[in-house]
């Protein structure tokens, strides 16, 4: 296996660009105005790869589970959507190639298979292929809300969740993690992770316990309300394509520059917003557990639904 790691957890947020205006003799104030995102067009890129590295020329076809809400998952209007369609949007756009995503569980399959050129979302450790490193980490945890609303984080321990009613959706992984942690808490189950996050709105529970990801991208909605830490471990999910390509190469070279300016952050910001990048020791203080990770089973209730392979001419831009 070749393998590629990025260094996680660098801060480089795309920086904002300041403006001056010059106060010149006789000159009062002056006026800036920017262009919209619509009259600003990004500037052609000449793709390298043909129809020798491509499934179909002048086409990047990505395959990911778009069940897996949200990191895929199915918009309104039936188009691919989530962290892992934005970085294949960055992929497609950087390589000068049209977008076209299918929705496969089978992250070596599609490329063996010939489904796709790239599968974004495997677990790391795949044989034969080349890794990008990790591009979202998850696990089960536990979520609170701040005292006064603001995102500073609560201190919490096994200890303080002694007595406490957490919010948990039915039948999954969050829910085993609690059995499992051996915590006198009281589980307060729910259909899904939203009416979790309702509950801890209204002050039915003290808690949450759900996956980060998707816990991370509810809790944007609902202000003061944080990840706080792990209680089980977590499983890194990375892209993958076939080893000694020169479609594997351009494809990891980006992604590492993606990393490097910026622009993966800002995309993960946008998803989950204050959730470390990386999960790496933050398991809650007092909570021990095995080193394996389960595969999440939770269900966010806007999660789109899986179908048919999804194609788009409008999945080329990140805006």
């Amino acid at each position: 296996m070749i393998g590629r790691k990025f260094v996680a957890g660098r801060k480089g947020m795309v920086g904002l660009v300041a403006f001056a205006c010059a106060m010149t003799m006789g000159l009062s104030g002056c006026s800036l105005t920017t262009p919209t995102r619509a009259e600003v067009e990004p500037e052609p890129v000449k793709a390298t790869l043909g129809a020798d590295d491509l499934i179909e020329d002048g086409v990047l076809t990505v395959a990911m589970d778009m069940t897996d809400a949200p990191q895929a998952m199915t918009d309104q209007e039936g188009k691919p959507s989530g962290y892992y369609a934005d970085i294949a949007r960055l992929l497609a756009e950087r390589m000068g190639l049209d977008l076209r995503v299918v929705s496969s569980a089978d992250a070596t399959g599609s490329l063996s298979k010939g489904k796709a050129d790239l599968y974004i979302g495997a677990r790391t450790g795949e044989d034969d292929v080349v890794e990008s490193g990790v591009l979202v980490q998850n696990a089960s945890s536990i979520f609170a809300k701040s005292a006064d609303g603001s995102r500073e984080v609560p201190t919490v321990s096994a200890t303080a969740l002694q007595g406490a009613v957490v919010a948990v959706q039915s039948d999954s992984a969050a829910q085993d993690a609690m059995d499992s942690a051996g915590i006198d808490t009281t589980l307060k189950t729910k259909s899904n992770v939203n009416e979790c996050f309702e509950a801890l709105a209204d002050g039915e529970v003290d808690y949450v316990a759900c996956d980060s990801t998707a816990g991370a991208y509810l809790a944007r909605a609902y202000p003061g309300t944080v990840f706080v830490g792990t209680i089980a471990p977590m499983v890194s999910y990375d892209a993958i394509a076939a080893s000694g390509t020169d479609l594997a190469d351009q494809a990891m070279g980006i992604l590492e520059d993606a990393l490097s300016d910026g622009t993966l952050e800002a995309i993960f910001r946008l998803w989950y917003g204050d959730l470390p990048f990386s999960l790496d020791d933050l398991a809650l203080d007092g909570v021990t557990f095995e080193q394996e990770a389960p595969e999440s089973e939770e269900t966010p209730a806007s999660e789109g639904e899986s179908g048919d392979p999804a194609q788009s001419d409008s999945l080329n831009s990140l805006g």
